[in-house]
């Protein structure tokens, strides 16, 4: 496979939600184009399909085209992130997520409710 010509991605540019790195399996990352979760295999993001070409149902099964390539496939992404490195990043965004302080409501009074066309000609 090849890369697809944009820029090496570096995980530790990457909001530690949007990668996984672990010791035992391959790190998993987003696709930039698409939003899916995809292995990184030979530093770069394995090649899989777009979305689904529109119009594409109205054709029969077997001369339906098949979705392009997605143009997130082949980006290549350097992990220089060891797997305890990334777990204390996810911890610190998650506990500085949890923080946050909720917006606060107010409730504010319902409108009075206009009377039926029945009870006005009743007048």
């Amino acid at each position: 496979m090849r890369h697809n010509g944009k820029p090496v991605i570096l995980a530790s540019k990457l909001s530690p939600s949007l990668i996984s790195v672990s010791e035992r399996s391959c790190a998993l990352v987003v696709c930039s184009e698409c939003g899916t979760w995809k292995s990184i295999k030979r530093g770069m993001v394995t090649a899989h399909r777009g979305p689904h070409v529109p119009g594409a149902d109205a054709w029969p099964a077997e001369f339906r085209p098949s979705p392009p390539r997605c143009p997130g496939s082949g980006q290549r992404v350097r992990v220089d992130l060891s797997a305890q490195e990334w777990r204390q990043r996810l911890a610190d965004a998650s506990r500085e997520a949890g923080l946050r302080r909720a917006t606060r409501v107010i409730p504010r009074p319902k409108p009075p409710v206009a009377r039926a066309l029945v009870q006005v000609a009743a007048r």
